[in-house]
């Protein structure tokens, strides 16, 4: 059975996040590219990217030390899990995040409503944004096609990012459009 959605319900899901005192704004782009940088984050330092490890796993300097993050919500196809073979599409997920975040730094923010603070590989689990501009680069993975939505925990954005998922595939976005 096909999904059936529009992008009115994906401004309604984000009026919702911007109503509902989570700190958060629209950008000003007709695309929903993201919601922007939580009020929280705002004087704090951002963590810089050392590097890319695929789709969905960057590595950051935190605090003097270099650490793992992986990008709570999303789900990129494999490209460096071993024993594995690369999966369609996962080397255009890998460049596409290396192009959003090579050279950039991120904001962290952790997922109060059960993902955890670190996975069983001793990763942080976090959303990122962007700075200075704000980009949540999960949600932007799912968007513009580059990640399925990760269903098997609970986060707390994960009714937005099925709808964004449903959008993408509607709109035969990057993966969908295999």
């Amino acid at each position: 059975m096909a999904r059936k959605t529009s992008q009115s319900g994906v401004i309604f899901l984000l009026g919702l996040l911007i109503g509902g005192g989570g700190g958060f704004y629209l950008k000003t782009d007709s695309n929903l590219t993201s919601i922007s940088i939580p009020d929280g984050f705002k004087g704090k330092s951002a963590y810089p990217v050392v590097r890319v490890v695929d789709g969905d796993t960057v590595v950051l300097m935190m605090d003097g030390k270099v650490e793992k993050v992986r990008l709570i919500g999303v789900d990129t196809p494999e490209t460096v899990k071993p024993n594995s073979p690369v999966q369609p599409y996962g080397p255009e997920a890998s460049r596409f995040t290396k192009n959003l975040l090579s050279g950039e730094s991120v904001y962290l923010e952790y997922d109060p409503d059960g993902a955890g603070k670190k996975d069983r590989f001793d990763r942080n689990l976090a959303f990122l944004y962007r700075a200075p501009d704000g980009l949540f680069v999960n949600l932007e993975l799912v968007r513009q096609g580059y990640a399925k939505v990760y269903r098997k925990v609970n986060f707390k954005y994960r009714p937005l990012f099925e709808q964004t998922e449903a959008v993408a595939e509607q709109n035969h976005r990057g993966l969908w459009a295999l």
